[in-house]
């Protein structure tokens, strides 16, 4: 992955570049990287422990329960013995970023859904009162910028049933 490759405008030869590998270094990935270096292999390991438990109660609990179980097992024992606290708050804290990301982009997602299907709903309005004739742009641009899912979903069954766009402005007036 190269830097360059984020930029908003494309430069064929950019005066800064920046090369990265990106290792995925879950458990059970990259194993030869995983023999070679016991410490990113452990640090893994513990990852997938906090995971484990956080699947069955809250992330703090189950960052306490895999720091002493990873201790108990000898994986990045000393590091975890001696630097405890510290691990166990920027676990959490971690995490918790993670989780608030992760809750971020669903609700941008959602949000991003319902804007597409009350754009659709409105597009369906507007080829069905073309069809009844010309638009004026006080009607289109109030149907355009309607975001409510049940008065598009109104709108709708009112333009099936309107003979002209007269008619169907009515109706709309009628029935807000």
């Amino acid at each position: 992955m190269k830097l360059s490759d984020a930029f908003e405008k494309h430069v064929e030869d950019p005066e800064l570049e920046l090369k990265v590998l990106m290792l995925n270094i879950n458990v059970g990935n990259n194993s030869e990287l995983m023999e070679k270096c016991r410490t990113l292999k452990e640090y893994s390991e513990y990852v997938a422990c906090v995971r484990a438990y956080a699947n069955k109660e809250k992330i703090e609990d189950a960052v306490e329960h895999a720091v002493t179980e990873c201790i108990q097992k000898g994986i990045l024992s000393d590091f975890l013995t001696a630097q405890r606290s510290e691990v166990v708050a920027m676990s959490i804290f971690e995490y918790n970023e993670e989780e608030e990301m992760r809750k971020i982009r669903k609700a941008e997602y959602e949000m991003g859904f319902d804007e597409g299907k009350s754009e659709g709903k409105a597009e369906a309005i507007l080829i069905w009162l073309s069809e009844l004739g010309e638009i004026s742009t006080e009607l289109h641009d109030r149907i355009v910028q309607e975001k409510d899912q049940n008065l598009l979903c109104k709108w709708l069954k009112l333009v099936t049933k309107a003979g002209t766009i007269e008619e169907f402005t009515k109706a709309i007036e009628e029935n807000p």
